[in-house]
């Protein structure tokens, strides 16, 4: 009767149903997959490492059945439901990492990842399929892109996250600027800008989606003077930075010394023997004297002289000079060591014939050598496969301004999936939007309880200095900052943005808390384009929402949630939105040939509500306050689209001490998601944690239900795919050989 005991008759019920009779429901199988993620996050006192194995089992037993299903069964719902069960799988590993360590879990997960990425198993009831002849054929690209991204949680992030630094780090910070001012032969000032830093890298791209940029100098925290290459990794899922050494012997047998020093050699003897004339030898001889006397037959002239051959063609003729040249050049330089030979003989050497140590080197081309190493430079590495192909290892050009800025642009794009909660607070009878911003000002405005479930959703980050996700785009967090200066809010308005965020993360996903105030504005002021009435309200009709004006009551027409959006709002959008909508054009005849928006499910608003009143959830201004969430990813013209796609957790304070729940969702059969449900009565110890649980769930639906959103991978993928074709260096072979050996600065 224990907890433990709960939580594993619970795993076992859903995971049965779900082999069983839920797999046809999507939605079932969404809220049962989610569920088993929440209890995956549950770390009981006594939990059975048994059942977290049979869980993962079922799990990828699940996306075996759900691939095998016959051809005119799949279907975008099929789908969505496969790629969170990959979801599931991850978040179950990453609460416990041991499971890795049983090589039956193990092998079971890698066959789940190689049938999502290539469609099939190797090893099946028909025999073993090598990879050469394996034929791609996944069941879709979105589950594809969802068994990768389980294939990279198993590589990189099950037993590392968080790292030391923080959960909100999954990359490497460091970058060129910081690498190139901490190298011993930088002589420069402090600050180093980045288009001098890139200047002194070279820069490759591997297999059509890794980009290398490599560092031949040594840093200045080097304690050896070892060849040194330092190189950047940026990836589908983040940046890496490794520094690398040429060594001899490994470091721990570094310190010893296997040589003397130099015990110099002994004084030659220049004393000449007295009679030194002797007969000279003739030259050997490879075969008898026989052989010139035997005549020659047709056989022995049907091979052709060299002559004919050497004076056949324009073409060999020149070679055959060029190496007469080379010959030349090598007889007289040995015909001066025979001279110099000769007078050493005769005591005549003055002493300057000494043999001497080689000095030792102190230039090597280490980028050369690491790619060597990594099995990049062979000569099919540099060819393409097919027409219209990308050879393996490509060189790209970095001496323009335009490198550097979209060198910057990868850097910031996630490699995480970002969502932004927006929370409000309503007031015994304050309806109007003016008036609901105005509650989170001061304290005295706002419950203790509600204060108390903004520090239950996350922790509190300070923006200036925070590496993760913000709530914002760097335009917009500009902007917020500027207008907040000097006001200060501890009604839960501190949260707003402009200086701090309540901020919460796993390996896949983070999530800012924002709680706008009447202090500043979504966006700068502009004339609205669709005005409406603050009295816009709010009511549940049909399963989605439907947000009226105040002429809904006269029998006029219904107004659009976009209607109190200002014009300025759209373009007040980052760059982030207007580039990905050129990506998506430029890749959109590639081999993903996905027609996509990657910011569709950003166009997706979470609000969290808090009613003094239970009844004024009818009246929420929804419309009016859209402008208050706006983060910079939307699509342009997102306001304009009816209806807009909203979700909203009421939350209202019984007399109990207890909560009550209630949701509204766009109109979609995938918008409801758990784990609180409508009516739900919750305590104050886990209202936070199933708030914030049930925010990232509705989000994750949002972009199952829209097949063409792209995975933040899969973004950094096609924006490094872009600088492959706009920088790429037309080399042949020779010219890239050669390119090695030049410096960068070159």
């Amino acid at each position: 009767d224990c907890g433990s005991t709960l939580v594993v008759r619970a795993i076992y019920l859903v995971c049965h149903h779900l082999i069983l009779s839920w797999r046809t429901d999507v939605n079932v199988s969404l809220a049962g997959l989610e569920l088993l993620a929440g209890l995956a996050r549950l770390h009981t006192p006594h939990q059975d490492w048994l059942e977290c194995k049979r869980a993962v089992k079922w799990l990828c037993d699940y996306i075996v059945y759900q691939c095998s299903r016959p051809p005119q069964a799949h279907s975008k719902d099929l789908h969505s439901t496969i790629v969170a069960a990959f979801h599931t799988c991850s978040v179950w590993l990453m609460s416990q990492p041991s499971l890795l360590q049983d090589h039956e879990c193990l092998a079971t997960l890698l066959e789940v990842i190689e049938l999502g990425i290539s469609g099939a198993k190797s090893q099946s009831k028909g025999g073993v399929i090598l990879k050469h002849e394996k034929q791609l054929k996944p069941a879709s690209l979105r589950v594809r892109d969802a068994a990768e991204a389980l294939l990279s949680c198993v590589l990189s992030q099950v037993g590392r996250f968080p790292v030391s630094c923080g959960a909100e780090l999954v990359s490497s910070q460091l970058d060129e600027t910081t690498l190139l001012q901490h190298c011993n032969t930088w002589q420069g000032d402090e600050h180093v800008s980045r288009d001098t830093a890139t200047k002194h890298f070279r820069y490759y791209v591997s297999q059509n989606s890794i980009l290398l940029a490599l560092l031949e100098q040594p840093l200045g925290n080097n304690q050896e003077p070892q060849p040194s290459v330092t190189a950047i990794l940026r990836g589908p899922f983040g940046r890496s930075v490794w520094s690398m050494q040429l060594r001899h012997l490994p470091r721990h047998r570094s310190a010893s010394t296997h040589h003397t020093s130099n015990p110099g050699r002994p004084l030659p003897v220049t004393d000449v023997a007295l009679n030194s004339h002797t007969t000279p030898r003739p030259a050997p001889r490879y075969f008898p004297d026989s052989v010139d006397r035997i005549p020659l037959c047709k056989a022995d002239k049907s091979i052709p002289s060299l002559d004919s051959v050497i004076h056949s063609t324009e073409k060999s003729s020149a070679e055959h000079e060029k190496l007469l040249q080379i010959l030349d050049h090598q007889l007289a330089f040995e015909e001066q060591l025979v001279a110099k030979a000769s007078a050493a003989c005769e005591g005549r050497d003055d002493g300057e014939g000494e043999c001497v140590a080689p000095p030792v080197c102190q230039e090597f081309q280490t980028a050369r050598l690491l790619l060597t190493h990594l099995g990049l430079l062979s000569v099919e590495s540099l060819q393409c496969k097919g027409e219209g192909s990308i050879p393996e290892l490509v060189a790209l050009d970095s001496s323009t301004a335009e490198f550097v800025k979209d060198l910057d642009f990868l850097d910031a794009t996630n490699n995480r999936s970002v969502d932004t909660v927006h929370l409000f607070y309503v007031a015994q009878g304050h309806t109007q939007p003016h008036q609901i911003l105005e509650n989170t000002v001061s304290n005295s405005s706002v419950s203790s309880h509600f204060m108390e479930l903004i520090g239950g959703l996350g922790w509190p980050v300070n923006v200036a200095s925070h590496t993760g996700w913000t709530g914002r785009t760097r335009h917009l967090q500009q902007h917020y900052t500027s207008q907040q200066v000097g006001l200060k809010c501890d009604g839960g308005g501190e949260y707003s943005g402009a200086s701090q965020v309540v901020y919460w993360c796993d390996a896949s996903t983070e999530v800012a808390f924002l709680v706008p105030t009447q202090h500043h504005h979504a966006a700068p002021a502009a004339a609205p384009t669709h005005p409406v009435s603050h009295n816009t309200a709010l009511h549940s009709g049909g399963g989605g929402l439907v947000l009226e004006g105040d002429n809904a009551s006269t029998g006029g027409d219904s107004v659009n949630t976009a209607g109190a959006a200002d014009g300025a709002d759209t373009d007040a959008t980052s760059s982030f939105s207007s580039h990905t909508s050129q990506a998506s054009q430029v890749s959109s005849g590639r081999r993903f040939g996905r027609q996509s928006s990657a910011v569709v499910g950003y166009d997706h608003k979470v609000m969290v509500v808090w009613l003094e009143n239970y009844a004024d959830y009818r009246a929420f201004p929804t419309g009016s306050l859209l402008s208050e969430c706006v983060t910079g990813l939307e699509s342009p013209g997102w306001r304009e689209r009816d209806p807009v796609s909203v979700s909203i957790i009421f939350i209202h304070p019984l007399e109990s001490g207890l909560f009550r729940v209630k949701l509204h969702a766009s109109a979609n059969k995938l918008s409801i998601a758990g784990p609180l449900v409508e009516g739900q009565v919750v305590s104050r110890r886990v209202l936070g944690a199933l708030v914030r649980q049930t925010a990232l769930n509705m989000a994750r639906r949002r972009r199952l239900d829209c097949d063409s959103y792209q995975p933040p991978h899969v973004r950094r993928k096609l924006r490094i795919q872009d600088m492959v074709q706009k920088y790429r260096y037309d080399m042949t072979e020779p010219e890239f050989y050669s390119h090695l050996f030049t410096s960068p600065l070159c």
